[in-house]
Parts: structure tokens; sequence; C-alpha cells
């Protein structure tokens, strides 16, 4: 490593792809590195991008390199006779399926500007050892390391652990497939991984990095720092450095840098870095605060040890399935370091004593035939535990005998407690609470409310708001201790609430609910359906048991708790009842089966239920929640840009439908944020 590293900063704020091109020019002028003595005529150029496949279509808001950035350097490239290569961390499928082409930016730029798309999976691999303990190696892609210039496209952002994501990680993306994810669960500490991205980059070391900071986007549709400048060095940690003062950061804080110097990939003190172009006088040139760290769980010693141990000895290894493997031998092709072949039948087999678990052969097999399985003794040790969950889930899908005319089902499936709540003792005080609505013009609400379902989020901004309504509260979940503090926030307010535990799934405990609440308290007069559940999975993964519970908690208990409150209501010839949907219930989505399913169903209960009921005085409404709704520790900058909804404006909209006029009721009403798409 050398004594010391120059970087120099230039202004940029202009996106065009030939203003880009002599910023570009520029900046590696200063630092006595043109390209046309950096490349030869004919060679192998490298242009490594940071890459997050999806639509570009606001450039300057984007978490990848910027387009015109990425042209101008293959422009720049191919001037210099050089043949540019543009790095594809991301593909690792031999076949894929025709995309729309704003999904495609990154090949239609390729094709516009003449340079070869590679794939860092399907270039092949190498295993270099690590200077860390941990891991022992990498599998990195010989497209980066086989190339005769390497030039970094970093592009630099705030990162919530490891602070900042510049030069140094962008080379981290040269591991192949499940490389990176499987670092980031074996380390767990930020600190660990820093080191390990430092290492990545002292093997991966680009002959030349540009950092691009005309715009930096610190958070999602977060305001943008316009920051105005664009680095280059062939030392990526000084750069980095470079980069973090022209915020008013302090480099010594980023663990990525001081590990980057303690390999040797570089230097991060101002005072070995000799800066051209801007003098560190102008530093920092966009002054801002750096954004808190995500604050992460302490781990002990034992919960270390044992996530240590089953990422490396008791680790899954990718196992093909012989019987649904068709033997198209795209694993074979794919394989990054070639230690898949077919045996004397045409089958694949891993050679486990190379395989490096990189997993991409699973992303190319058509079939889904490899997937990560113990393997050895390891898997003897899990075949126990392995047959008793296999006849566990056998025992919740159930099994019908056939007896002539008469069918036997039987299932198994867990009794999960309902945990009674303690009654609390009506209010003292009957007088006016100073934070009810006081307005003169608010009108006010008598009777009951009832709402299944009041979780800490849009369940209790419900019952808050029908409390301040003056409305009596009855609150059903099935952990009643859990809603102690809200019982005791309501009573608070000058009304009547009560807790009542229910498993919504299961009719006679329903039935008594409602009883006890029409007893107890009064006819509801207003109740809600608030009640969901979502277990991901695609179709043909999804165990018959978990589709089932799903559709219990989503239709099936909005039927059990919809009979019996519109048995109560037609007592009365009044009252309202309104669903809770989400956006799967008006169109379904790859993974979301689970829960479309069961939302469609509550969507057509609640259209049954008020083309029947409407006429007796009954209000059935179906309230589609179509986006986020966001909780009281979700960052200040979403409710700030309102990038969710809002519970307490959902609350408004609730009492609202049910203070409509019975010629004007609206059975469905869609709610989404502004910024939210159709």
């Amino acid at each position: 490593m050398r004594d010391s590293s120059v970087v120099s900063l230039v202004r940029s704020t202009d996106y065009r792809v030939e203003a880009l091109g002599q910023a570009i020019e520029e900046a590696l002028r200063l630092i006595d590195l043109p390209l046309a003595r950096l490349i030869r005529p004919g060679a192998r150029v490298l242009i490594k991008p940071y890459l997050r496949h999806g639509s570009v279509r606001q450039p300057e808001t984007r978490m990848v390199s910027h387009p015109a950035l990425i042209e101008a350097s293959i422009r720049l490239v191919r001037d210099c006779g050089g043949h540019p290569v543009l790095g594809d961390e991301g593909s690792r499928y031999l076949h894929k399926p025709p995309l729309h082409p704003d999904a495609l930016w990154l090949h239609l730029l390729a094709d516009r500007s003449g340079a070869e798309l590679v794939s860092f999976a399907k270039a092949g691999g190498r295993i270099l050892p690590s200077r860390i303990p941990r891991p022992r190696e990498y599998l990195l892609t010989r497209a980066v390391l086989d190339a005769d210039v390497v030039i970094s496209l970093a592009n630099p952002q705030p990162h919530p652990s490891l602070i900042w994501s510049g030069a140094v990680k962008n080379m981290f993306n040269a591991l192949i497939g499940e490389g990176s994810s499987r670092i980031f669960t074996l380390l767990y500490d930020e600190e660990k991984i820093a080191s390990a991205m430092a290492d990545v980059c002292r093997l991966c070391r680009p002959t030349v990095s540009l950092a691009d900071m005309s715009t930096i986007c610190p958070g999602y549709k977060e305001e943008l720092w316009r920051v105005g400048l664009l680095g280059a060095s062939t030392d990526p940690v000084a750069l980095d450095s470079a980069c973090v003062q022209a915020l008013g950061w302090n480099p010594a804080d980023i663990p990525g840098l001081t590990w980057g110097e303690r390999l040797g990939v570089g230097h991060w003190q101002r005072e070995r870095i000799e800066l051209r172009g801007l003098p560190w006088s102008a530093l920092p040139v966009f002054d801002v605060p750096r954004p808190p760290l995500r604050a992460d769980p302490p781990e002990t010693a034992l919960q270390g040890a044992m996530r240590t141990l089953t990422k490396t000895t008791l680790r899954s290894r990718p196992v093909i399935d012989r019987k649904r493997c068709s033997r198209c031998t795209d694993c074979v092709r794919i394989c990054p370091i070639g230690v898949i072949r077919q045996d004397t039948s045409g089958a694949p087999h891993i050679d486990y004593t190379r395989c490096a678990d990189c997993m991409v052969c699973a992303d190319a097999c058509r079939e889904k035939a490899i997937q990560l399985a113990p393997r050895g003794w390891v898997a003897a040790l899990r075949w126990p535990a392995g047959q008793v969950r296999r006849l566990w889930r056998r025992g919740k899908a159930g099994h019908v005998w056939r007896l002539g005319p008469v069918a036997l089902r039987w299932h198994l499936e867990i009794a999960k407690p309902v945990r009674t709540p303690r009654h609390h003792p009506p209010p003292v005080s009957v007088e006016e609470p100073q934070n009810m609505d006081n307005s003169a013009q608010a009108p006010r609400e008598n009777g009951l409310a009832l709402i299944v379902g009041a979780g800490p989020g849009l369940g209790s901004a419900l019952a808050r708001r029908f409390a301040r309504a003056g409305m009596d509260v009855a609150v059903v979940a099935r952990n009643g201790p859990r809603l102690d503090g809200l019982v005791a926030e309501l009573q608070a307010l000058g009304v009547t609430a009560r807790a009542y535990a229910c498993d919504i799934t299961q009719d006679q405990q329903v039935v008594d609910t409602v009883r006890a609440v029409c007893c107890e308290m009064d006819v509801p007069k207003l109740a809600v359906y608030n009640v969901e559940h979502f277990g991901p999975g695609h179709v043909v993964d999804i165990e018959t048991a978990a589709f089932l519970e799903c559709w219990r908690v989503n239709c099936l208990g909005a039927f059990l708790v919809g009979r019996e409150v519109a048995r109560a209501m037609l007592t009365r010839g009044r009252g309202t009842l309104i669903f809770t949907g989400t956006t799967a219930a008006t169109r379904g989505r790859d993974g979301y089966a689970n829960m479309a399913v069961g939302k469609w169903g509550q969507r057509a209960l609640a259209q049954c239920m008020a083309r029947e009921l409407g006429p007796k005085g009954i209000h059935v409404a179906h309230v589609i929640i179509d986006g986020g709704i966001l909780k009281d520790y979700a960052p200040p900058f979403m409710h700030e840009r309102m990038l969710g909804l809002f519970p307490d404006e959902i609350a408004e909209n609730y009492l609202a439908l049910h203070r409509q006029h019975p010629s004007t009721w609206t059975q469905e009403l869609d709610l989404r944020p502004w910024v939210e798409k159709f």
C-alpha cells in the first residue's frame, strides 16, 4: 500500500451523457490517470455499476447507478478502443420470461451503447481465501478477476447499519449467488460485515473507482441531497473518505473504511489523502447530519455460537430431488465452479467437497428440483424432527375415510389458548373529559361500538375515535389481557369499555362472545371486523394447513362474526357492520394466494350481506385498505410525506360510514395514500 492516495472531486450537476463524460475525463485527468493511458486497444474493460434490477422511471431518486453515468462510461471506453463489458450481478437464469421493456433498462442500455452484458454467475467463479476469521473463503466472479481493467461506478448512499455504502461496498457484489446474503447472516455484527466487505474489495480491487454524488437519495422517497460532486481515485477507501467528508461526516466512524486500511486496501485519514479539484477547505460542500443507525438487538455469546454453528457446520446444502429433476442439465451449465456433473444415467450430481453453496443452480432450475436441505450426519440428527413435522402437517391437512355412503374425516389442530381479560370497573367520574370532542358542531353518538381485532394499529385507533364520539366500546382479541391498557385509556375518555377474549374461527366462542356483549353492555350499534392473517408463499409451496388457517381467519371468522352481529342488530332494526379488506380482495398477486382467497371471500360475503340486510336497516360496508398503514415507530419522513395511511384518518372514514344517511349508503370504500399506484 502506498504512503498516500490521490482523490479528485469535481463539480457535476448535469445528468446528460455528454456532460457526465466531460466530468469523468476531468476527474481522471486530475489524478493523472487519463483513460487513453489506462486502456489499451482491445482491452477487456469491465464496468461495474451498483445494480438493483427494476424500472428506472426517476433516475435521480434511484437506488442504482444512474443510467446516464453508465452510458457515458461505456462511450469513453469505446472511444479509447477498449471492449466495454457491463457487469450484471443479478442475472443468474438461463431461461428468462419476456419482461416489460421498463424492467429491462440495463439490457436496452447495453444494446444501445454497444456494450457486452455479462452475468457474474454465468462468467464462472474462483474460490479465494480471506484474511479474516470468517468467512474463510469467497466465491468471486471471473468477470471481475480476469478483466484487464475494472471501472467501479459507485452509487454513494447512507446505509442503515454500515453508515455508508460507496466504492468499497460496490465490489461486494462480485460475490456470486447467495454469497453476500450468507455473510450478512453468518456475521450479524456490523463491524464484522464491514471487515468482509473490505476483504472482498481487497481481492477485487478495481483499477479506478468513480463516485457519483450529483444527487443522493438518503431513503425511500425522502428529500434528495443535491451534493453536485463526482469523485475519482484508484483507492476506493480514500474515495469514500473524501465523499463522507464532503457531507461533514467523520470517516473514522465508518467501519468499512477503518477495516479497508487495516487490510491494506487504502487510506482514510485526511493527512494521507491528496485531494485535487476541490481543496479540503471547501469541504463539506453539503453539510447534513448523519442519519441514525438501525438499532439491532444485542446478541449473547450463546446466541452467537449457535448462529455460527447453524450457518457453518450445521448449514443446509443444495440437494437435488430426483423425482422432480427433468435432467435438463441447466444446473450443470450454470454452476460457476463446475461442481455439478452428470452420472452415467444422465442425472446431475453435486460434488459437495467443492460446492460453495451459492445456490445459482437452484435459481436456474425450472423444475425447482434443487432446494436447501441438511445432508449426512446433520440430516440423520434432524430426521426424527422432520418425521414429526411431516406427520403433523398431514394431521392438520386431515384425512377422509369413506365407508360406503358414510365418510369420516379427521384432522389435528393447535388448541391456541384464549386468555380471558380482566374486567375494569366503570369510571367513577361522569364529567365531560377535556380531551373529548367538545366542539358544538361535532355530532355525538350513542350506543355501543364492537371492534373485533383491536390490535395496536388500526383497531386501537378505531376504539379511541369511537370513544371520543361518545360511544361505549367493546374490544375483542384472542389475548384479552393485552387490551387492558387500551380499556383503561378508553375509560379515561368517559365511556364504558370492556375487553373480551375470543377465537373468531370457533363457532361457539363467537356466539358466546356476541351474546355476552349484548347482555353485559348492549346490542352493538356499530361493529367492525378488523382481523386478517397472511402466510406468504407460492401456490406450489403452500401447505394445506397453512391455506386453511388463512381462510379461517380471513373468511370463516368474518362470516361467524357477521352472522352473530347481524342477528343481534336485527332485533333493533338498525346498525352498521364494516369489514376491513385489503388490496388482495380485488386482485390476486404472485405469493399472495393465502390472503387473496380469504379476502375475496370476505368481500363477497360483505356484498351478499349488504343486499340481504340493507332493506332491513343494517348498513354493511367493505373498506379496502390499499396501502401500508403507518405505525407509530415508522420513520418521521414517512409521516411527513404521507407515505402510508394514517390509522386515525382511517377511523374517521369508518365513523363517517356509520353516520351516513340510508339514502346514500356506501357499500365499498377504497382508501389509499396519495403516492399509492392503482
